[in-house]
């Protein structure tokens, strides 16, 4: 039965995936709204619906160390495994504001929660309050930005607007709904699948939630990262995993927290282990980064004005193939070293 459920679930991520796609499009194209911007909120949000149903529920039962490294695991599943597989299938190219802002304020997130969680071995209820509070002032600059440059986006994106399902605005809006529900049902079959078959091999709940629970509740990020870029919308691509992360923490981290505080001690993680996966984590938070910047015309660029701004100056980036699989042969190693 449990491999039923993988499968079961899989098929409904691909189908819900594909629609949350196209349905996610039109919404912006009908309210003239970029799709990096939907792509870091509406698809974001609905992507980061797995992770968020899992962490409350385990946060209720009393097990946060799987809410914690359920959020710790995803991001970075995000940041390097579904950024590789999407840039192995399809490199696609990152804007200037997606590196300069997004990514940056990804990166800031993270910090902020290493900063909470090593200094006292311990996430309060207040601690959670500041991670959302964080994550609203994100989302209202990215609300208030779609005004400035908003034609040139467009106009972009129009050369790709043939290709794409014209639906009606409402027809849209409940593809996108269903689509959402269609996606946090597929990884919800696919988790507990999964949980049953790593439960009968013995693994801790720490490395259940880093690895099997991350990777289930990673798909719809997946499944919507892939089609963006094979339908070539590059923005929803990155905008989805970068607004992932930083709805995993700033919303479902954020959330599991206030209803439970984390205690290291009573969660079965240590600091050291939760330090140890935070500096995995931002690590492959930064190898995105890197991934994203245009390396050769910024170094460039670096050469002739030996200014350190110039390293991260040019308008756009290719996240390619080699960078894909650099960056999901790192996460192996990650892999190798936890269950070591």
């Amino acid at each position: 039965m449990e491999y039923l459920m993988l499968i079961g679930g899989l098929v409904l991520l691909v189908l819900s995936g594909n629609y949350l796609v196209d349905s996610a499009t039109g919404v912006a194209r009908y309210f003239k709204i970029p799709s990096v911007i939907i792509g870091l909120t509406i698809v974001a949000f609905g992507t980061s619906a797995p992770e968020l149903l899992v962490s409350v529920t385990a946060g209720l039962e009393g097990h946060s160390s799987m809410a914690l490294g359920n959020v710790i695991g995803s991001n970075s599943i995000n940041s390097s495994v579904i950024v590789g597989i999407t840039a192995l299938i399809c490199p696609f190219i990152v804007e200037k504001e997606s590196i300069s802002i997004d990514a940056m304020f990804m990166l800031f997130i993270s910090g902020l929660l290493l900063f909470f969680g090593y200094t006292n071995n311990v996430i309060e209820r207040w601690e959670g309050a500041l991670l959302f509070l964080s994550l609203l002032i994100f989302v209202i600059q990215k609300i208030r930005s779609t005004n400035k440059d908003t034609e040139k986006r467009l106009e972009a994106e129009k050369e790709n607007e043939e290709d794409e399902k014209n639906w009606p605005i409402w027809l849209n809006f409940i593809v996108l709904i269903a689509s959402m529900a269609g996606l946090s049902y597929g990884a919800d079959f696919m988790v507990e699948g999964a949980v049953i078959i790593a439960g009968n091999m013995g693994i801790s709940e720490r490395v259940v939630a880093v690895t099997v629970i991350a990777l289930g509740t990673s798909l719809p990020e997946l499944t919507a990262s892939v089609i963006a870029a094979l339908k070539k919308e590059p923005g929803i691509t990155i905008g989805n995993i970068i607004g992932s992360n930083i709805f995993n923490i700033g919303s479902v981290l954020a959330i599991s927290s206030s209803i439970s505080p984390i205690q290291f001690d009573a969660a079965n993680t240590t600091p050291d282990q939760f330090f140890s996966d935070m500096i995995w984590l931002i690590g492959f938070e930064v190898m995105l980064i890197i991934g994203m910047i245009n390396v050769t015309e910024n170094y460039a660029k670096f050469r002739k004005s030996n200014k350190f701004i110039s390293l991260f100056s040019a308008e756009d980036g290719l996240v390619g193939r080699i960078w894909g699989a650099s960056a999901l042969a790192l996460y192996a190693y990650y892999i190798f070293t936890l269950l070591r």
